[in-house]
């Protein structure tokens, strides 16, 4: 097959970046499964699932502004290594403690603060670096890739897990993420034979005061480029809404559907399916019909219209079917965020205004994440996943 001279896959170098990301794709499938089925099963409490994602959700608010500096100062590529090696530290260590047999649910809580300190650097820092190594032209085609890559991963290991967890239990699903992560952590190791390393300009010495000048330095261009951050914001409903599901979605299939964590691995596999269509057509269909300037506002529309279908559901397979269409108009929206906002951002600021586009989607999402969980656990509530919307 031919391929586009704008699509990154012409390079050696992106083909061996898509294979080790697919490797962690597939590991945080399993992860999710796991942690919030191992959470649920044993709290039967939706509350309990908000505070998991709540947990997830805190901490980039105080460490957004130092990720976004470090995504500009640093190597790059290291930063990617580091961050990846601190996260397979931490799976291997809760898959330690289950082998031991002192891991408890609530260690979730800590592990996810602790996690959501690497990814936080990770996803940070990723668009920075392709925005470093690849051309503007190249960008549409690898954020598409990247998120069919991830996503389809993601449902495969979802999938594979929901199906497996009976049979291999937590210990099974941490260890899979953990050998994800190992895998990655090679990948970034050698992947400078194709994309080397660049040197970054010295910003002088290193402490808080100058960590704070360069974060102001992001605010400021941020506030020069109001056009170009507030639609980098647009981006940022579909993902809100998909943290909100997460609370509910163990609830839903387990109480509603009645399909147990088969039929939770399959929802969470759909949005993956979803999200993998969207990211493999979406270069074709701009391709032929051309960006309009309306099309994020009406993908935005057929998310909620999916969104409110779901809830409607009287089988696995009708609500697997809205939760993919779901996904696939959320990723869109997000995709044509990202992609303006990597080519229309200066190469060597765009880790900090990634960090703030972020910094605003947590000042928000806890709140939203908190109320629904916490108006789920009361007796009023508790309809939104015991009984779908249709009785």
């Amino acid at each position: 097959m031919k391929l586009s001279k704008n699509n990154p896959l012409r390079r050696s170098g992106y083909r061996f970046f898509m294979l080790f990301h697919l490797a962690t794709s597939i590991g945080g499938g399993f992860h999710f499964v796991a942690s919030h089925w191992i959470l649920y099963d044993e709290t039967k409490s939706p509350a309990s699932t908000a505070w998991l994602v709540l947990s997830y959700l805190m901490p980039p608010l105080l460490l957004l502004p130092f990720c976004g500096v470090l995504a500009d100062r640093c190597n790059r590529r290291k930063v990617l290594l580091l961050s990846t090696c601190y996260v397979l530290l931490l799976d291997s260590l809760l898959v330690a403690m289950i082998a031991w047999g002192v891991f408890q649910a609530s260690h979730l809580y800590v592990y996810a603060v602790l996690m959501t300190m690497g990814s936080t650097l990770f996803w940070t820092t990723l668009p920075a670096f392709l925005r470093e190594h690849l051309s503007k032209a190249e960008l549409l085609h690898a954020n598409s890739l990247n998120t069919a890559l991830m996503q389809g991963g993601y449902l495969l290991g979802a999938g594979v897990a929901g199906i497996l967890y009976g049979r291999i239990g937590g210990i099974g699903s941490f260890s899979v993420a953990a050998a994800g992560f190992a895998i990655a952590a090679f990948g970034w190791f050698f992947i400078r034979r194709w994309f080397p390393d660049r040197p970054r300009k010295p910003k002088g010495r290193i402490g808080f005061r100058s960590f704070f000048k360069e974060f102001a330095e992001g605010l400021g261009y941020a506030r020069a480029k109001k056009s170009l951050f507030f639609f980098a914001l647009f981006g940022l409903a579909p993902g809100y809404a998909a943290q909100m599901a997460n609370v509910l979605l163990v609830g839903f299939s387990t109480d509603s559907l009645q399909v147990g964590s088969e039929g939770f691995g399959l929802l969470d596999m759909s949005y993956g399916i979803g999200a993998m269509v969207c990211g493999l057509g979406l270069p074709i269909f701009l391709q032929r019909f051309g960006t309009r300037a309306t099309l994020p506002t009406i993908a935005l529309l057929l998310v909620a219209i999916n969104c409110i279908l779901v809830s409607f559901s009287q089988s696995l397979a009708f609500a697997m079917f809205c939760f993919a269409g779901f996904a696939m108009f959320g990723q869109l929206v997000g995709i044509l965020a990202n992609t303006t906002l990597q080519r229309q951002c200066k190469e060597e600021v765009v880790g900090r205004l990634v960090s703030l586009v972020n910094l605003v989607q947590y000042l928000f999402a806890p709140i939203l994440v908190w109320g629904l969980g916490t108006y789920a656990e009361s007796t009023r509530g508790r309809l939104l996943h015991e009984d779908s919307l249709r009785d």
